[in-house]
């Protein structure tokens, strides 16, 4: 990726959106056609991260982790610290596929909405604290990417999982 400081914050931006597109097209290629059975299903064993979440417990934690380092960026932007952040129970209600991808595009289109409602004077490249690390807006942006290819990754692994015996 160029260095931010020898590419224009418009190209910088741009650039790091076009990459976060990419990874929830990955996202969604991976639940494409899930079925409630496999959305639900949890691993025997934990993954290299010792969770055994199920598809539904994935794609709840990407919607609420983008929540998260939305209100981050917006408390940065404004000179304000976030140095934890307040994860959420999955309401009830979110508990098939289609009410969860629409989670998840909510909190797709708050965080562009935000973005796109920035000025060209928003230092994108400025550091602030954040509850892991010192990061600017477009490592965020660079992280959410990251976090969205990984758990298309998990997804996958996820869904060729053996239908569980019933008992």
């Amino acid at each position: 990726m160029p260095n931010a400081q020898t590419t224009s914050p418009t190209a910088a931006l741009t650039e790091r959106l076009e990459a976060l597109a990419g990874a929830r097209r990955a996202l969604l290629a991976a639940l494409d056609g899930i079925e409630q059975a496999q959305f639900v299903r949890r691993p025997d064993a934990p993954d290299e991260h010792a969770a055994r979440w199920s598809v539904r417990e994935v794609l709840w934690h990407v919607a609420d982790s983008e929540r998260c380092w939305r209100e981050w960026a917006e408390a940065a932007l404004r000179g304000a610290a976030i140095t934890r952040f307040e994860g959420r129970r999955r309401p009830a209600e979110l508990n098939r596929p289609p009410h969860l991808l629409e989670a998840l595009e909510e909190q797709r289109a708050s965080t562009l909405a935000l973005l796109g409602s920035l000025g060209d004077e928003a230092n994108l490249d400025a550091v602030h604290a954040s509850p892991s690390r010192e990061m600017s807006i477009l490592d965020m942006l660079d992280h959410l990417t990251n976090h969205d290819r990984d758990h298309a990754a998990q997804v996958t692994v996820l869904r060729a999982l053996p239908p569980q015996e019933e008992c």
